[in-house]
């Protein structure tokens, strides 16, 4: 039978999406040790009724020669015909996606994790963050994972804020993937409770102070 699966490079993936898509650091994959198990992803484009592309399954790790890594496949595919359970595959680390270790290095996206509320002129229309204000989280807002932070284009109507469909409550991480220069403010204990505005001409965020 003709191979009908790949692995999928996520290395790119990171790149593309640094505060959203998770990866094993380098440190990490240097501690692996025979008897770990990894998750990769295989790609595979026969037809399905799930109308899968790709499926995501952990290998255990049986042999390790330098940056190679032979594994045996833990789990029964859902529809990849020439792939079964115990099978051995060889591997690199930038298939690895996941690990059953706990990452020595902290990494961006559980740190941005949390949600924010986003206008559709930033999330769809893909806009720079020109305005964005920190608000004190109650105990509803805790338990949905809210930040505390509102982000907006700044050129929003007040009939546009209005309008509950321009908003949307997504993870801060994924608008720092579009746009990251108001990254300093969310790791500013001092932007809590505040609003800043986006300064053409100083090329920084101002704080907005009530008159």
């Amino acid at each position: 039978m003709v191979k009908t699966w790949n692995l999928d490079d996520v290395s790119w993936m990171a790149l593309e999406a640094p505060y959203t898509f998770y990866l094993p650091s380098p440190q990490l994959i240097a501690q692996l040790r025979l008897g770990d198990v990894v998750k990769l992803i295989f790609r595979c484009p026969v037809e399905n009724d799930r109308n899968w592309s790709a499926e995501r399954m952990w290998v255990e790790i049986v042999q390790i020669s330098g940056n190679e890594f032979r594994g045996k496949l833990k789990n029964t595919p859902n529809y990849i015909p020439d792939l079964s359970f115990d099978q051995e595959l060889v591997f690199s680390p930038q298939h690895i996606i996941q690990t059953q270790r706990e990452d020595p290095v902290p990494h961006l996206a559980g740190r941005y994790a949390k949600k924010c509320f986003v206008t559709n002129r930033v999330l769809n229309d893909k806009m720079a963050v020109d305005y964005l204000s920190h608000e004190e989280i109650d105990e509803a807002g805790k338990s949905h994972d809210f930040s505390g932070w509102t982000l907006c284009a700044g050129d929003e109507t007040d009939e546009y804020l209005d309008n509950e469909d321009n908003w949307h409550f997504v993870s801060l991480g994924l608008i720092l993937n579009q746009d990251d220069r108001f990254r300093c403010l969310l790791d500013t204990p001092e932007s809590k409770g505040k609003q800043f505005q986006w300064d053409v001409s100083l090329k920084s965020y101002q704080e907005i102070i009530d008159q």
